[in-house]
């Protein structure tokens, strides 16, 4: 049952979304260049994802008001898929990423863009796609604001959400600088991890249950309860992305399986790996960590690190530990909330934690 729901909310998120950009789209048909870049960003937008957030807003003003998700919750609910691909496109850049979801990432679609059309006269493909990236994911960001800037809403349950909305942008940005900065060191505590996956990631799923339960009207119970089980799926989320970002299989996730490593990124994996390795190890990890030129058998000596210091296991059985957490918000009684829309909610979550992409 839960499957048959989750696939009928996906594809009315899609269809909101197609909607949305094909509308912006017809607003520039006069302008060759600018169709085709938002044509380019149409594209990223349905290049893949899962399309969480938004169904997690959906379900959880479902949750409150049962079988009444209508066009107006949909339409807002895309407000946080455009905030989270925005991000995402910059993060490529970044990152110096070359795949997401299996294709080109944003920047790189309009670095080739110049190679092909010769476009430059210094030959600066790589800037270009660079500086088209980082517009991309501020034109992104603004159809975020867009999409939520609705009407449709009382004016003051509108702004609730909004608020909530303008803290989630703000904590994105803030966890992507501190983990920027952490990446600059080798010794990262578990307590920094989560506070920067907090903002980085959390944030976002704790703001798309908080604004459903807001737009359906929900106690300050009820949005109080799904935003801490929002957040803390969310951090669940990461970790698994964490372990999927080194041990998943690539041709499934659609990125590089090594990218975290390479980049020095500082993952559950390697933080509790470093605290448990002996000297040895330490010196094998910080050769390769950080190292975009590290060989496949150095990153796979990585790999058995995690293993051997038993940092695979921990951060599994981390994300299990919050998962049941997710869990044992729901059961508190005051959230109201009926026993087939807390199976749901638990349904969405184990479907963000317990995957193999």
């Amino acid at each position: 049952m839960f499957l048959a729901y989750f696939a009928n909310l996906s594809e009315k998120v899609d269809n909101a979304l197609r909607i949305f950009m094909d509308e912006q789209i017809s607003l520039v048909q006069h302008d060759s260049f600018l169709k085709y870049y938002y044509e380019q960003v149409k594209n990223f937008l349905f290049s893949g994802g899962k399309r969480l957030r938004p169904i997690l807003m959906a379900l959880s003003y479902d949750a409150i008001k049962p079988n009444q998700i209508e066009k107006a919750i949909l339409s807002v609910a895309i407000s946080l898929e455009l905030l989270h691909n925005a991000s995402l496109i910059h993060d490529d850049i970044i990152d110096n990423a070359d795949i997401r979801r299996g294709e080109k990432t944003f920047h790189r679609v309009f670095r080739d863009y110049a190679k092909e059309n010769n476009k430059l006269i210094s030959k600066n493909f790589d800037d270009y796609g660079v500086a088209m990236g980082i517009l991309g994911g501020d034109f992104v960001y603004n159809l975020a604001y867009q999409a939520v800037n609705t009407k449709d809403f009382p004016p003051e349950v509108a702004l609730r959400a909004a608020i909530d909305f303008n803290d989630g942008f703000l904590k994105i940005a803030q966890g992507v600088i501190i983990e920027t900065d952490l990446m600059r060191r080798f010794d990262v505590s578990e307590e920094e991890y989560i506070r920067m996956i907090e903002l980085k990631t959390a944030a976002l799923f704790e703001k798309a249950a908080r604004m459903g339960a807001v737009y359906a009207n929900g106690t300050d119970e009820q949005i109080e309860i799904l935003g801490r089980f929002g957040l803390t799926a969310g951090l669940a989320f990461q970790i698994v992305d964490d372990i999927i970002g080194t041990f998943g299989d690539s041709n499934k996730t659609g990125k590089p399986n090594d990218s975290d490593l390479r980049e020095g990124k500082k993952t559950i994996l390697l933080i509790k790996a470093i605290e448990r390795a002996d000297n040895q190890q330490r010196e094998i990890l910080s050769g390769i960590v950080g190292n975009r030129d590290a060989t496949e058998i150095e990153i796979e000596k990585a790999r058995e690190i995690f293993r051997q210091t038993g940092s695979l296991e921990y951060a599994s059985k981390k994300a299990e530990e919050l998962f049941q957490q997710c869990i044992e918000y729901l059961e508190k009684q005051e959230t109201a909330i009926n026993d087939k829309h807390k199976d749901y909610l638990i349904e969405i979550a184990s479907m963000g934690i317990h995957r193999e992409k």
